[in-house]
């Protein structure tokens, strides 16, 4: 089937539906990590499912995803952004709530030393493939022009984790997150398109979730912020 307009309308409207499902669970319905993982991974699989069926693509080619060719200097990038999301930590953990960040890790999110880890590594090897094959594949793909697509997916991109940190940060520190947010997924995005392929994106993306868990580890285990 040809990839029509209204196909296309479609898919923007089932990926707007799927962001604001996500929102909502954090915010509204609140459920175990597990279960909210769930959710996500439905919310964000049925657009891609459903949009691959109508235009007869693969699930591959719905999100671009493809063997990398010369990877190596994606290494450079994995470091650089560890390095920097570590970086930005130590310059603002006194202005950050590290305590409270804490409590809604362990009562929120419901995270114990026990099972901590487990959730980690789901978040930086499985997460951030997800969001990475939604946003920075299947989003950006709905859109014609490639400046529109990128700004509309960096900027969903950024209202999703909303749900996520929205009473972590005093109003300055959170207004910097969200435009942050926004500037990294345009520079994943340029990545992606770099190397035509999620898979690019996905591994920088996972360097950060490491450091970010690094971080969250750290708090649960009473080590920081405690």
């Amino acid at each position: 089937m040809q990839n029509t307009g209204s196909i296309r309308l479609f898919g923007i409207g089932m990926a707007l539906l799927a962001v604001t499902a996500v929102f909502l669970t954090e915010q509204v319905i609140q459920p175990s990590y597990w279960l909210k993982s769930a959710i996500k991974v439905l919310a964000f699989s049925v657009p891609v499912i459903g949009y691959a069926f109508l235009t007869g693509k693969t699930i591959p080619e719905t999100v671009n995803l493809r063997k990398i060719s010369r990877p190596a200097p994606l290494f450079l990038c994995m470091v650089l952004f560890f390095a920097g999301a570590m970086l930005l930590f130590f310059i603002f953990h006194e202005q950050l709530n590290l305590a409270g960040i804490r409590q809604a890790l362990l009562q929120k999110e419901h995270l114990t030393r026990e099972n901590c880890l487990f959730v980690f590594a789901y978040i930086i090897f499985c997460n951030s493939f997800l969001e990475e094959a939604f946003f920075r594949g299947f989003v950006f793909q709905l859109f014609r022009t490639k400046g529109v697509g990128a700004l509309l997916s960096a900027g969903l991109f950024s209202v999703y984790h909303i749900g996520i940190f929205i009473t972590w940060f005093s109003v300055p520190l959170f207004i910097l997150c969200v435009t942050g947010l926004a500037g990294v997924g345009l520079f994943l995005q340029w990545i992606s398109e770099k190397y035509r392929s999620v898979a690019a994106s996905y591994v920088v993306h996972a360097s950060a979730n490491l450091a970010i868990n690094l971080i969250g580890a750290l708090l649960v285990f009473g080590i920081i912020g405690s």
